[in-house]
C-alpha cells in the first residue's frame, strides 16, 4: 500500500497548502489539477520524486525525524533517571495549569506520588 501523500500545485485553489490527499486521488476535487506528491510531514508541502515510492518524506524531515529518533535512543540508553525526570517535568506542567493549589499539595513528595495525584485530578 502507497502511504504517501499529495497536494495540489495550483497556487489559486483552495486546497494548495491547506489539505493532503491519498495518493489513490489523482486529481484535484476543487480545481480539477493533477495532485503532485509532497511530503507526508504536517505542514510541509515540498515535492517528492514521483518514480520513489519507499520516500514519504523530504530530505529536510526526514533528518529531523532521524535526530529525534537518535535522542530518544541516548536517552533511554543513558538510564532510569533520566526518563524519570522527563516523566515527571510534563507531569509538573499539567499540575500548574490545572491550578497553583495541586502544586501545593504535590510540592516535596516523592515522584510515584506526583505522578498518581495528576493522574487522579486529570
Amino acid at each position: 500500500m502507497d502511504s504517501r501523500k499529495k497536494a495540489c500545485p495550483n497556487k489559486l485553489c483552495k486546497t494548495y497548502k491547506n489539505k493532503k490527499f491519498n495518493s489513490k486521488i489523482n486529481y484535484c476535487p476543487e480545481c480539477g489539477t493533477k495532485l503532485i506528491y509532497v511530503c507526508k510531514t504536517h505542514k510541509c508541502y515540498k515535492p517528492l520524486d514521483e518514480t520513489q515510492p519507499e520516500h514519504e518524506y523530504c530530505r529536510e524531515c526526514e533528518a529531523n525525524r532521524q535526530d529525534r529518533h537518535d535522542k530518544a535512543v541516548a536517552l533511554a540508553k543513558k538510564g532510569g533517571g533520566t526518563v524519570a525526570a522527563a516523566v515527571v517535568v510534563p507531569a509538573l506542567q499539567v499540575v500548574n495549569k490545572k491550578g497553583g493549589a495541586l502544586v501545593k499539595e504535590v510540592a516535596g513528595k516523592g515522584m510515584d506520588v506526583v505522578i498518581n495525584v495528576v493522574k487522579k485530578k486529570i
